[in-house]
């Protein structure tokens, strides 16, 4: 699979930067997925997408959203 999207180290601050614009944004919590079925000998990984999401935890929360990295 070819990735269209693909981040270098000024992209990657642009887009961080741009939440850290909004309040929550700025206090996410910062998360990683990982694919599945991955090789556990596998250490590096590309960038396929980054957005901030409503944590959807039961009960009191202490952080409202996510900033979740997905690679591939």
């Amino acid at each position: 699979m070819i990735s269209t999207h693909w981040y270098n180290t000024k992209k990657l601050i642009t887009v961080l930067e741009r939440f850290c614009e909004s309040e929550e944004g700025g206090d996410a919590r910062v998360q990683m997925i990982l694919p599945e079925g991955r090789n556990p000998l596998q250490k590096e990984f590309n960038i396929k997408e980054i957005k901030l999401i409503e944590n959807k935890l039961v009960g009191p929360a202490y952080e409202k959203y996510r900033l979740m990295i997905l690679v591939e």
